[in-house]
């Protein structure tokens, strides 16, 4: 039922927390709520912009589709997460792609419904801009790692964003593929897989299949910061 009903959801985003009850039923009578497979394409780079993500459950990889043979994996989506894009305020398209990587529960709310409350709720408008912001920042920290770090600060970079920021824990398993790891650090599979036996020989990090075990932090951080 908290799913189904935006007034009694404990998963919404921060932001929510400044609508009213009258506001937050006016949300409700205008989005729906979908349950998405792993792997299942929960928006489409190119379409056109219609509706606001609110994350609820589970994780999701946003990519931008480079070419039909490559993929850059700018972010990643977790719970209580709003997600809306440049495309809301420009062209009314979606200039990324959103994937499940994992089982997932998301609301999409109508863009027209959403902009209206933005231009009547000032601390609702202002929390959106806060999110929407510092959703900016990490993808302008994700550019920055892949342009400017070699192969091995890429994916120091990578492992202890996961470990912080996704997992909050040095021992995870992976939700995605070594391509979708490549993707995420700019490199290719192969460069990928080299770099983490090296990791593996150095005792930096253990990692086998899709486990990983960060065994020296410390080291990884000075990795990170070297670039």
């Amino acid at each position: 039922m908290e799913l189904n009903n935006c007034v009694y959801c404990t998963r919404k985003t921060a932001c929510f927390n400044y609508l009213s009850k009258e506001e937050l039923e006016f949300f409700n009578t205008n989005k729906i709520t979908i349950r998405y497979k792993k792997g299942e394409t929960i928006i489409k780079q190119g379409t056109v912009f219609n509706q606001v993500i609110s994350f609820n459950a589970g994780l999701a990889k946003l990519n931008i589709e480079v070419d039909s043979r490559r993929n850059l994996l700018i972010g990643l989506i977790r719970p209580s997460e709003i997600l809306a894009g440049p495309g809301m305020f420009s062209d009314n398209k979606y200039t990324f792609s959103v994937t499940a990587l994992i089982d997932s529960i998301i609301c999409l709310i109508d863009v027209d419904t959403f902009k209206k409350i933005l231009r009547s709720n000032e601390k609702f408008a202002e929390s959106f801009l806060n999110s929407f912001s510092q959703r900016y920042i990490d993808t302008c920290n994700r550019f920055v790692s892949i342009t400017q770090k070699q192969m091995h600060g890429r994916v120091a970079d990578a492992l202890i964003f996961l470990s912080e920021s996704v997992y909050n824990s040095d021992n995870f398993e992976l939700y995605f593929s070594r391509q979708e790891l490549a993707d995420f650090t700019g490199m290719s599979k192969e460069s990928i897989c080299r770099v983490l036996k090296e990791f593996n020989n150095e005792h930096i990090v253990h990692s086998k299949g899709r486990m990983i075990s960060i065994q020296d932090k410390q080291v990884l951080r000075r990795i990170n910061e070297a670039g």
